[in-house]
């Protein structure tokens, strides 16, 4: 059924409907709006906003959540300064 066709055929059994079956039919319409305009242009993440994931933290080895390996990593980037600083 073509746009047209569809939208008078609508039309025409709303024209039936009692006004508290038109308020249920107006319900249904909002609720399914967002979805429509949610599939028309997918949200972008904050991540995607910001230009992607940070490479460092990708480049990263170890599980950063692990509070023994975060003082490893940190324990390192302090030596490797110390070196460069000292030779």
């Amino acid at each position: 059924m073509n746009s047209l066709k569809l939208k008078t055929t609508i039309n025409q059994k709303l024209s039936n409907l009692s006004p508290e079956q038109l308020n249920t039919v107006l319900k249904f319409i909002e609720s399914i709006e967002p979805l429509e305009a949610k599939n028309k242009t997918q949200q972008k993440t904050v991540i995607e906003k910001m230009g992607g994931y940070p490479k460092f933290l990708l480049e990263g080895s170890g599980n950063l959540s692990d509070r023994e390996v975060r003082k490893k990593i940190i324990a390192d980037k302090i030596k490797e300064k110390h070196k460069k600083r000292h030779n």
